[in-house]
């Protein structure tokens, strides 16, 4: 017996009316007919008396009448009944990573994500390091990869990262054949460095250690483009200081612009993954978040990265 063979019966008994039927039950009549014909089939007998323009119970019609709506009553309930203890589905992860980051920093963090829950899908949003943390203190972010030190004591972070940075200047320089270069050695020149306002904490830690190493002329450019900054060094004495990464290699390792090695120990930039504890003290046990965190955070899984 169909619950839908069911349904149409009560729905015709209770309309007394085939037309009025269909369209509660949003089916055309020549189906709700069926269902009928085929559960008096399956009965062995007539539910409906029909007659022109006028439609009755039998009396056995009456008699199955309120059996079929206790049915349609328990079934509805355990339709019900499936949600309340299925249990909830879990929130997909939010992560956040500055675009300015290698992306194989970012790789790392969904990749291990994908390692502790390969069932749902990471929500990713690409802003920078100063949005980034903001969105962490309201809680509208679970992770976040950003460059270091965060500069908020409501935040955690551990670092997967750090760059290897080098002298780009121009390639026909006196100093562009040297294997290694310090600070010291362009400090009569013109340094360039990016935009501050991006990740302000980064960028100040990085130009502290700038001055600490000797340079004496900075000259901060109103964006972060390194297109723009090997064009500004192929075109004059300036100089600039970038990481040794592959994309850095390949704009500033030019016909016209040289990069060299820089031997600064101390001239350090992290870039790490950040998220808010939770604000109770309280360990998240068995979180995804707490999962992905510990396993980042392990040095004999996990070493950081050179950038």
């Amino acid at each position: 017996m169909d619950i839908q063979h069911v349904r149409s019966f009560v729905a015709v008994a209770e309309e007394l009316h085939f037309g009025r039927a269909a369209e509660r039950l949003h089916i055309t009549p020549s189906p709700l007919s069926r269902h009928i014909r085929d559960l008096e089939k399956e009965l062995g007998t007539d539910l409906f008396d029909r007659r022109y323009h006028q439609v009755e119970l039998t009396a056995f019609g009456r008699r199955f009448l309120e059996p079929a709506r206790q049915l349609l009553e328990r079934f509805e309930a355990l339709r019900r009944l499936g949600p309340a203890l299925a249990p909830p589905l879990p929130e997909p992860l939010r992560i956040g990573a500055t675009p300015l980051a290698p992306p194989q920093v970012l790789d790392l963090v969904l990749e291990t994500a994908h390692e502790v829950d390969s069932e749902s899908e990471p929500e990713i949003t690409l802003e920078p390091s100063a949005v980034l943390l903001r969105l962490l203190a309201d809680r509208k972010l679970d992770l976040a990869v950003v460059h270091l030190p965060l500069g908020d004591a409501r935040l955690a972070s551990i670092r997967l990262a750090e760059y290897r940075f080098g002298i780009a200047l121009r390639n026909d320089d006196e100093l562009a054949r040297r294997p290694t270069l310090k600070i010291e050695d362009v400090a009569e020149r013109r340094i360039l460095v990016g935009s501050s306002k991006v990740q302000p904490l980064a960028m100040a830690e990085f130009r502290r250690h700038l001055v600490e190493a000797g340079a004496t002329r900075l000259r901060e450019l109103p964006h972060s483009d390194v297109v723009q900054l090997a064009a500004l060094v192929g075109r004059s004495r300036d100089v600039t200081v970038v990481s040794m990464s592959s994309l850095s290699r390949r704009i500033f390792d030019s016909t016209r612009v040289a990069l060299v090695p820089l031997d600064e120990p101390a001239l350090r930039l992290e870039v790490g993954v950040a998220w808010a504890p939770p604000a109770d003290g309280a360990e998240a046990a068995g979180s995804v978040v707490e999962r992905i965190v510990s396993a980042l955070g392990s040095p004999e899984n996990r070493p950081p990265l050179a950038l």
